[in-house]
């Protein structure tokens, strides 16, 4: 296991700028490569919103946390996670770990919400190690549902931390876009590891009954046969078309388990995103099985072009972090 201090967001700038905005494989269609390019500007018009012209909000704000990056080999492969350790730190404590799942294309040091969630954390003073693993990029699938793999990578990450840091043993999870995929479904299958979960701007669901919502489309009945048919993939928006493989369509309507309905809710969604009327529906399912679920709607977008629609946005943009951290702050009041 390696372990080492990463540069500032700041430091890193000029080389993720790049990397958000390079080209994608050549496998992608034209339209995704326009959808991407356009979603995935988040991350550093974020962080440019985030450093150079942070929020008009009273006392003075610390810059993004610097994290620490650390590896470990999983399924024969070398991966890369990042710790955000509060300031000061007391070794003598015991911390809530607050995972946090990056969106597509991106990876654990990302400054939204990755970096920015670890700030709004330090200013809160919510006693948490941010935990930030960076998921596979190669196979979105892996992601979006932790039982085809990066469910069992997030355990080995925080398996690691453990070894050097007390923890509680219920983790605070939270993650936007693919990360919202990956966040409310593994609550799900492991209320046993979740005190509170706050999935965000979600591009598709699994409601605790096992009805499956894809952005564009809403419900598809009967997930299963219909993801096994590829006939049916040219009727989802085509970011979504990887979902057609059997692998998926076995998972894609797996139930809460037994003890899910414990788990307090955070589901947030920009109205002026196409993934609203998906994210209400899932909310109000919860409802409707007798969770505890808060929602907030924002009025932004998934992503933007330009720093002129993120400069109007910009105080929506930033309610993610503050609710989700006050979110986690009231659950970390409670019983461990």
């Amino acid at each position: 296991m390696d372990e080492f201090p990463c540069g500032t967001v700041r430091d890193a700038m000029p080389k993720r700028l790049g990397r958000a905005l390079r080209l994608p494989r050549k496998t992608f269609s034209t339209r995704w490569r326009v959808y991407r390019t356009s979603v995935f500007r988040i991350i550093p018009l974020v962080a440019l919103l985030s450093i150079a012209a942070p929020l008009p909000l009273p006392g003075q704000r610390p810059s993004l946390p610097e994290p620490l990056r650390r590896t470990l080999t999983f399924g024969g492969v070398q991966r890369e996670y990042f710790l955000y350790l509060p300031e000061p730190f007391d070794n003598s404590k015991t911390y809530w770990p607050l995972v946090v799942v990056h969106g597509g294309d991106q990876d654990g040091r990302t400054p939204f919400p990755n970096a920015s969630l670890a700030r709004f954390v330090a200013e809160s003073r919510l006693e948490a190690i941010v935990v930030s693993p960076s998921f596979s990029n190669d196979d979105y699938n892996a992601s979006r549902f932790p039982s085809l793999g990066e469910g069992a990578f997030l355990d080995e990450v925080l398996t690691d931390v453990r070894r050097s840091y007390s923890l509680r043993p219920k983790m605070l999870l939270a993650g936007y876009s693919r990360g919202g995929q990956f966040s409310h479904r593994y609550a799900f299958a492991h209320p046993e590891r979740v005190a509170a979960v706050a999935p965000l701007a979600s591009g598709t669901w699994t409601t605790p009954d096992g009805r499956f919502l894809v952005e564009g489309v809403g419900e598809i009945r009967n997930a299963t046969a219909y993801l096994t048919d590829s006939m049916n993939a040219s009727k989802v928006p085509e970011r979504f078309r990887d979902l057609f493989q059997p692998r998926v369509a076995a998972v894609s309507e797996a139930s809460a388990v037994e003890g899910a309905r414990s788990i307090p809710f955070l589901v947030m969604c920009g109205t002026l995103d196409p993934r609203l009327p998906i994210a209400q529906e899932f909310a109000r399912s919860l409802e409707s099985l007798g969770y505890q679920v808060s929602v907030e709607w924002p009025r932004t977008p998934h992503g933007c072009d330009d720093m002129a629609c993120w400069m109007e946005h910009r105080v929506e943009w930033e309610k993610y972090l503050l609710r989700t951290v006050a979110f986690f702050a009231r659950v970390a009041k409670g019983p461990a």
